[in-house]
């Protein structure tokens, strides 16, 4: 928490190392004395007006670090393999976000997650059941500014509509312990989270990349994710067509991320990961099916999303859709590979010198790599960088896949 002034006695909401951005605190603030900006490292934080704020503490009630209360749900016992025969090819794994929305969408209800905004930058929005669903698919491997959702969100849940309600887990965190209630019709899901940069950051990375490549000059967006296959293929487009696939240092912003160096500092000791989770569904990549010797014998090309139902709610809507694959599969299959499902990323010792680089606008990308060497230079990196961009990477690794599931 900061505050305008220097002096003050202004609620106490979360610290500067444990505070998540979830922006709860500002929606609930009945006077508007919450704003949310960037602090120099470019992380969302709370800034308390002192002539607005009349000190009802509601802000601390509804901090998800501050309050005190367990709002997670019983520990799962059970994971599944899922996707959704419409959406498959449509979505970054196998489609379970798009199942999920298209049960709340078919009963009327809105759906909020996070989408583009005028091409690089990452926040929240809501899509009506009349509306195309597009710009919620697709994984986003930065922080999505929640701005007013929540108040959306419980406006729309007292008019009676279903709300699906989708998010990094301190983000659901957030926005349960902003509604101080439960409600009949809200449906929450949560992603297994890595960790989150910052959108100055990654605008900070987009304008060193178009300033220092001229094939990305013209880009007006981006995808992290190859729709068209399975894994991670970070690729600026213009007007929805993908350009040249990212690769070594032209890859620096995944590098970065993949390190764990450009989190903001409470994900390295996040409060929401684990068994017990926050959302009434958990989804995420089913990286590494089959990996412990039980057989999963489908074709994994297109994308497998890993599925947890954490409540009963959730049980009954995953019971309830319609067109899709789901099976059983071993808990401990879905830790294997799924590491930040049950612990935090750890932080590198020049994590704060990483990120100062990626916002100082007099380094180039070169520049950061030759000081903190984040891209692999081993023979293995090389190779899949050639691979990558010239576009073969992906031919061999669905080859690859459809072997392994003979």
């Amino acid at each position: 928490m900061q505050s305008d002034k220097k002096y003050t006695v202004m609620p106490n909401l979360a610290s500067q190392d444990t505070c998540t951005g979830c922006s709860a605190c500002s929606n609930i603030c009945p006077h508007c004395a919450i704003s949310i900006r960037p602090d120099k490292s470019g992380f969302l934080r709370p800034y308390i007006d002192e002539n607005k704020c009349v000190e009802c503490k509601l802000c601390e009630k509804a901090c998800p670090i501050v309050n005190g209360i367990n709002i997670k749900h019983p520990e799962v016992s059970d994971a599944y393999a899922f996707w959704d025969n419409r959406t498959r090819t449509e979505s970054s794994s196998g489609g379970a976000f798009s199942a999920i929305a298209r049960w709340v969408r078919e009963r009327g209800g809105i759906v909020f997650g996070a989408a583009w905004n005028d091409g690089f930058y990452c926040n929240h929005i809501a899509i009506s059941d009349t509306q195309d669903i597009s710009p919620l698919r697709g994984s986003k491997y930065l922080q999505s500014d929640i701005k007013k959702t929540f108040i959306e969100a419980r406006n729309y849940l007292r008019e009676g509509k279903y709300v699906l309600f989708t998010g990094t887990p301190c983000q659901i965190a957030g926005l349960r312990a902003y509604l101080m209630k439960p409600y009949d019709k809200l449906i929450t899901v949560d992603i297994v989270c890595h960790g989150i940069p910052s959108n100055k950051l990654f605008l900070n990375y987009i304008g060193k990349l178009k300033n220092e490549y001229i094939e990305y000059v013209s880009a007006d967006g981006f995808e992290f994710r190859n729709r068209r296959g399975w894994g991670y293929a970070p690729t600026p487009t213009k007007e929805n067509c993908r350009l040249k696939p990212l690769a070594g240092v032209k890859n620096l912003y995944m590098a970065a991320f993949d390190k764990g160096a450009i989190f903001r500092e409470s994900c390295y000791d996040c409060q929401f990961n684990g068994l017990s989770r926050v959302g009434d569904i958990t989804i995420a990549d089913f990286w590494g099916i089959g990996a412990l010797g039980i057989p999963f014998k489908h074709d994994v090309t297109k994308g497998i999303s890993l599925i947890l139902v954490n409540s009963e709610r959730g049980h009954k809507i995953i019971s309830d859709l319609k067109d899709c694959f789901i099976e059983k599969r071993e808990l401990q299959e879905a830790v294997k590979l799924n590491h930040n499902l049950v612990r935090s990323s750890l932080k590198p010792l020049n994590r704060e010198e990483i990120i100062a680089a990626f916002n100082n606008p007099d380094l180039s990308l070169e520049g950061i790599n030759s000081r903190f060497n984040l891209v692999g230079a081993g023979l293995k990196d090389r190779l899949k960088n050639f691979l990558v961009s010239t576009g073969m990477f992906w031919t061999i690794k669905s080859i690859v896949n459809k072997i392994r599931s003979i």
